[in-house]
């Protein structure tokens, strides 16, 4: 079955082609969720509508992950808002793999009729499957399915003949017609594309990105969480951890808020070199990600995590980026020699320095930034804070950060970790380990049983 995937953050929009499209059509205001779809080989996606104003992934980032799961499948944008108008627009169409624009208001009707969807039987028949690397060198397969509902060939494709030989089968930008994809089929499933060709598009949409992200006119949504696709631990653990889709959307959104009140913190300021190393830390990402899992649990209000929390999540490391001892912050403390242990212990104030000298940033964002390393027994570091002077925002953080210098050996955290902390910090943080570690073991046990 042929489907139509919406990425929309307007949900009444999103309801209104669920209904119209009696129920086909895949609707998501969820980015996680559309990469989920469009990397499931069983689905046979034919089209992919596209809002720029999405405030969780970037858009240019799905473009690049789309363009090597099915590139193939026509991409189009839903650009009310007309926030991509003259240049930008021509720039993205002419470099970006972009079919063309429409406006939320139209019905699902006009979405269905830029596609190729009069589809021949035994096109139809033909299952998606995942694009590869075919025994052609320099050649990537991709199915036959995905150029169907092109009008268009993106690429020059190419098809085998009998000798097993690559032969021309069509150049691109000629129209995509069905007889000769149907008699084709009879033969093979694949047609073939120069990898060099989807790398030059991906190339492409790397520029444009780097262009847009510096431009101080482009939409602030497509910047917020610019590097949340290179949080290599944050995809990780949001994807197998089992928390409910809406849960996950939620702290997307929380976590573009705090990239977005980063951005405007360290404009023009000597922080930005900072914020930038922070925005592609793992750990930080990790970090923040799970303390804001964790304040939900705990019912600390929306704004207090993204400007308490959150801020000092992120902020909480910035002295060691770069240090008299090199870039430490994702270097085990255990692991240093003297001189820059001592460093280390010392830099939750270092940090907080720094940015109270360069921001506005709240004095209790600063506190907490002071004692992401503190206990509630006083055992913690640099200041032995405790008892009710510690921060309850700072001990959750304090918490999951003695939690990753652990490397996640659970079987030690018991008696290690544990007993430094307040029992309603710890339920909340056991809670959200048992879904993620849960899951982690349903997800290798099912590949066992395959």
């Amino acid at each position: 079955m042929t489907q139509l995937l919406f990425i929309n953050l307007n949900q009444s929009f999103l309801s209104r082609i669920k209904s119209e499209s009696q129920q086909s059509a895949l609707v998501t205001a969820s980015m996680l969720q559309a990469l989920r779809w469009i990397t499931n080989p069983e689905m046979n996606i034919s089209g992919i509508y596209l809002n720029p104003n999405d405030t969780t992934y970037s858009a240019l980032r799905f473009l690049e992950i789309s363009l090597l799961q099915r590139p193939a499948t026509p991409i189009y944008l839903i650009d009310d808002d007309g926030e991509l108008s003259g240049d930008k627009r021509t720039v993205l169409f002419e470099s970006n793999h972009i079919r063309g624009t429409f406006r939320e208001t139209e019905p699902y009707e006009f979405y269905v009729n830029a596609l190729n969807l009069d589809l021949n039987p035994k096109l139809d028949a033909i299952h998606k499957r995942v694009p590869m690397k075919s025994e052609h060198v320099g050649y990537l397969a991709v199915p036959m399915i995905d150029f169907a509902h092109s009008r268009t060939y993106v690429f020059d494709v190419f098809v085998e003949d009998e000798s097993k030989k690559l032969r021309l089968f069509a150049t691109a930008g000629s129209p995509v017609e069905h007889e000769y994809l149907s008699h084709v089929s009879d033969k093979t499933s694949w047609l073939y594309v120069a990898e060099s060709n989807v790398q030059e598009i991906r190339e492409s949409i790397r520029s444009t990105q780097s262009g847009f992200i510096t431009m101080d006119d482009f939409p602030v949504s497509w910047k917020t969480a610019e590097v949340l696709f290179n949080a290599k631990v944050l995809l990780n653990e949001m994807k197998k951890s089992g928390l409910n889709d809406t849960l996950v959307e939620q702290t997307h959104f929380v976590l573009s808020d705090v990239f977005y009140m980063m951005s405007h913190l360290s404009q023009g300021s000597q922080l930005a070199k900072f914020v930038d190393q922070a925005k592609n830390c793992d750990r930080t990402l990790a970090c923040a990600t799970m303390a804001i899992l964790m304040c939900k649990s705990l019912k600390f209000e929306k704004n207090s995590i993204v400007e308490i929390l959150g801020l000092a999540s992120f902020f909480q490391d910035l002295a060691l980026y770069q240090t008299p001892y090199g870039n430490l912050a994702e270097v085990r403390s255990k692991d240093l020699n003297p001189d820059a242990k001592a460093y280390y212990v010392q830099h939750p104030t270092l940090s907080a320095d720094l940015v109270a000298q360069t921001t506005s940033i709240p004095d209790v964002t600063l506190q907490v930034m002071r004692q992401h390393h503190e206990r509630k027994d006083r055992t913690g570091y640099p200041n032995r804070i405790g008892g009710m002077q510690l921060h309850p925002m700072a001990e959750v953080l304090s918490l999951i950060n003695a939690y990753f210098d652990y490397d996640g050996q659970t079987d030690r955290l018991e008696q290690e970790v544990y007993t430094h902390y307040s029992d309603r910090i710890v339920v909340a943080f056991k809670s959200l380990l048992s879904v993620i570690t849960h899951k982690k073991e349903d997800h290798h046990s099912n590949k066992l049983a395959a």
